[in-house]
């Protein structure tokens, strides 16, 4: 018997007629709710990597927000929700969800960045920060190790499902800072933003440092060459060995790098929490 023979009773036929129009008509009377659950979820997909990625259509963007807030819609929409009365008062009540997502998402940035800074760091040293290349995710100019290392930390973000940790995150979100509540911009927080950018560049110096060391200890011997052998033309020479040597380094300290992507992560996860936990108080 084929698939196409197969015919489901008038009986079911009407029950999920019913359903799915119970389901539009909740949907309808709740749009100004749903559009709520929309904005957090726009604002995480305008800041999150990967989802603010160029290479995602904007069409693709919009539907994919939607249909997270559907789903997200429909699990809270029972929840006592209070939505402001008047256009201005829904407005605002709507820009603080899309920054309430954009301040989830923009935890990742400071996440990728360190790769990015410690990527600078090796660049300045080799030589290579006078070349940049457009980054095709943000398509601002980096330098070529900074992208070289930005590219794997997605790939191994992606790798581990981390966009499941984001949009997990955004879903625990509404137990710590419930629908139509104010996010709070208190001292704490603040002191922890600061703190959380001074350990981007801290971090990023960490992870480039081995490789530094390693170029350091190149220039001084390149010194002292240029010193005893003055017959000899240092910078021709220094400066492909240098690149030589930067490249064959970061190729031999890529399990240290992976070991570096798996403790950032761990803790922009732990990050993910502490910043819903502030925004609620």
């Amino acid at each position: 018997m084929r698939t196409s023979d197969i015919r489901l009773p008038a009986s079911d036929i009407y029950l999920r007629y019913l359903v799915i129009m119970e389901l539009l008509d909740l949907f309808f009377q709740k749009a100004d709710l749903y559009l709520l659950f929309w904005g957090r979820v726009t604002g995480l997909f305008l800041t999150a990597i990967p989802f603010n990625s160029r290479n995602i259509p904007v069409q693709i963007k919009v539907w994919l927000a939607a249909f997270v807030a559907f789903f997200l819609f429909m699990s809270y929409w029972q929840e006592p929700i209070t939505v402001a009365p008047g256009l201005v008062g829904y407005l605002f009540q709507f820009l603080s969800e899309l920054l309430i997502g954009a301040a989830i998402g923009f935890l990742t940035q400071i996440a990728f960045a360190i790769f990015q800074v410690a990527g600078q760091f090796i660049d300045m040293q080799t030589g290579f920060g006078i070349v940049n290349v457009i980054d095709p995710q943000s398509g601002l100019q980096f330098p070529v190790i900074g992208t070289f290392k930005y590219i794997i930390a997605v790939i191994f973000f992606l790798s581990i499902n981390g966009h499941h940790y984001l949009l997990a995150a955004l879903n625990q979100s509404y137990h710590y800072l419930p629908l139509g509540e104010k996010a709070q911009i208190s001292e704490p927080l603040i002191r922890w933003i600061l703190n959380l950018g001074g350990g981007m560049f801290s971090t990023a110096f960490k992870i480039a440092l081995p490789i530094l060391g390693a170029l350091f200890i190149a220039d001084l011997a390149l010194g002292v060459i240029a010193r005893t052998v003055p017959q000899m033309n240092v910078f021709l020479v220094g400066m492909p060995f240098k690149i030589g040597l930067g490249l064959a380094l970061v190729l031999i300290m890529m399990p240290l790098l992976v070991w570096a992507f798996g403790r950032v992560f761990a803790g922009l996860f732990e990050d993910l929490t502490t910043i819903m936990i502030l925004l609620g108080r």
